[in-house]
Order: C-alpha cells, then sequence, then structure tokens
C-alpha cells in the first residue's frame, strides 16, 4: 500500500515537472489555439474551474503545477518564446505569506497571472458572505429569519476567537517560511493544537510546543513573533491569516452546526431543521465551490478571456 502510494506520488509529481507541462501545453495549442490553457498551483481548478467556464464561455485546458514556483517556471517558459504571444494562457497562484508577486517593477512582467488578494483560494470559503450563503442554502433559512442572525453572529463571534488564537500560530508560519526553514505543514494536524465548537475555541500550543514539533525550525524572538502578529492583524485576518487554517475552522463549525440543526431540541436553531448537507475536510473546495466568494479582482481577470456574444 505504501509503496503505491508512493509510485502514485512520484507519476504526479513528474506530470508536474515543468518541462513535461510544456511538451502537453505546446501539443495541445497546436490542436486548437482558441482554448484557454490554464495552470494552477496543485488541483486548484476545484474552484476556478467552474468561473473560468462561467465568466469566459470558452472551452479551456487545465494544466496542474507544482506549487507557486511551478506556475511561475511554465510562465517564463512559455513567455520567452514568441510563437505562444497570442496564446490565451492564464496562471493561477495564491499570495501566501509571501510579498505580492505584483510589484512596481514587475506589473509588465506579470501581467498575466492572477493571484489572490488574500492567502489562498481556501480564504474565498470562510467569509461571512459565503457561510451566510450555505445557511440560505443548505439550512434553508432567509435572511429575514431570526436563526439566518443567529448563526450569523455565532460565526463571526468563534471566527474571532479563533483568530485570536490562531495569531501566534500563523505569525510562527509566516516567519519561518520567510527564514526558509525546513518546516513542512502537508501532515501538520491543527485539531491537536486548536479545538472548535459552537460554545468555544481551546488551544493547547505555544511557541515552544511548535518548535519542539519541527527540530528544523528557525528559533524566533518575542519581539519577531510580536511585529509580525501586528502586521497580519493589521490587515483582515480572514484574509491574512492560512487558508488551510481558516478551513479548518470552517469545517469544524459548520459540522457542529449540522449535528445540532438535526438534534430533537437544537440549542441554535428554534427547530429541527433536518440539513442533510454533506461535506468533508478533504473534498470542502469542490463541495462549497458554488457558495465561495468571487473576487472582483477575479472577474476583471477572466474578462480578458471572455468569448463575445452575438445577437
Amino acid at each position: 500500500m505504501v509503496e503505491q502510494e508512493s509510485r502514485t506520488r512520484t507519476l504526479r509529481q513528474e506530470r508536474c515537472n515543468p518541462t513535461v507541462l510544456f511538451t502537453e501545453f505546446s501539443r495541445s495549442y497546436r490542436d486548437n489555439t482558441s482554448k484557454i490553457f490554464c495552470f494552477f498551483e496543485g488541483y486548484d481548478s476545484q474552484y476556478y474551474g467552474i468561473r473560468v467556464k462561467n465568466f469566459t464561455r470558452k472551452e479551456s485546458n487545465y494544466f496542474y503545477c507544482d506549487g507557486k514556483q511551478g506556475v511561475l517556471k511554465i510562465h517564463k517558459m512559455i513567455s520567452l518564446r514568441e510563437k505562444y504571444n497570442d496564446a490565451m494562457v492564464a496562471y493561477f497562484i495564491d499570495r501566501d505569506f509571501d510579498p505580492s508577486i505584483h510589484t512596481e517593477n514587475n506589473v509588465e512582467k506579470y501581467a498575466n497571472i492572477y493571484e489572490t488578494p488574500c492567502y489562498s483560494i481556501e480564504n474565498f470559503y470562510t467569509s461571512l458572505d459565503c457561510f451566510q450563503e450555505i445557511l440560505r442554502c443548505e439550512f434553508n433559512l432567509s435572511d429575514l429569519d431570526d436563526d439566518f442572525s443567529k448563526c450569523s453572529q455565532l460565526y463571526q463571534n468563534r471566527q474571532q476567537e479563533f483568530h485570536n488564537i490562531a495569531g501566534i500560530l500563523n505569525a510562527w508560519v509566516a516567519l519561518q517560511r520567510a527564514k526558509k526553514a525546513e518546516v513542512n505543514l502537508s501532515d501538520f494536524k491543527l485539531d491537536k493544537f486548536i479545538q472548535v465548537s459552537l460554545e468555544s475555541i481551546g488551544s493547547t500550543y505555544n511557541v515552544e510546543i511548535l518548535a519542539g514539533k519541527f527540530s528544523e525550525s528557525a528559533t524566533l524572538t518575542e519581539d519577531e513573533i510580536n511585529n509580525k502578529l501586528n502586521e497580519l492583524c493589521s490587515q483582515n485576518c480572514q484574509k491574512s491569516f492560512r487558508g488551510k487554517f481558516e478551513l479548518y475552522f470552517l469545517y469544524k463549525f459548520l459540522d457542529a452546526l449540522v449535528s445540532d440543526a438535526n438534534q430533537k431540541s437544537p440549542k441554535y436553531f428554534s427547530e429541527k431543521l433536518k440539513v442533510s448537507f454533506q461535506f468533508s475536510p478533504k473534498t470542502m473546495i469542490s463541495d462549497l465551490s458554488q457558495y465561495a466568494d468571487t473576487p472582483n479582482c477575479l472577474i476583471y481577470y477572466l474578462e480578458r478571456y471572455k468569448k463575445p456574444i452575438f445577437i
């Protein structure tokens, strides 16, 4: 089983290789020059795909890159070849904790790359707007219902508490990334450090515990952490904090809310609702895609590829 998973991972890495992707793109472009060729970090097409289709009304091909650097590498390979100057190529990357690529010096260089205005696409799923859309469609609540207002306020209260507790963690991770420390979060289990319920948010971590878990992490001073925390919190935490942490909060909150709604005597609803809303931690990006935010900057970016409507 482990051997099979290792082979699958190796094959996936090979397919994400920029040279392999460039070859696939070249063949696809030769076969149909009118398509939009989309390059994503990993499998972000689960969010972007339906939006590319709806806003451009054109056929598209998807290519899955090995993270942000993979997208930037393939962007460089295609941009350097004049034969693809007229190709409709779209690139999508997450901002992460990094400085924006769209600096004054890079306006033209990266003009055709879309960068999220928040940490990552996961943050598009955790806004109050997205949560309220879920209430309308999955809990069948109208904006005038008392339960709608109560749940909206409850979400904001718990999310604020979550941000207060997760702030140090986000600052610590951001600094580790800035120092290029070997901190791999792929198997990081947030539920061992932060607990989410409808009643409260609990915490069982501190900086010492984080440093002990990641032996290769860089040593940080209290001032460094506080400065980074202030920087992140000076923005909207729901947007500036790590997207996967934010999505963890949303999953735990929704899971508990659905459970409560289906109780004979629910605590947070005026009556039992019989909610059959299905979602899981591994498939939330696709499960909730229809409810996620679509920022104006993404709409503006996609409009450049839009197919004209003939009347």
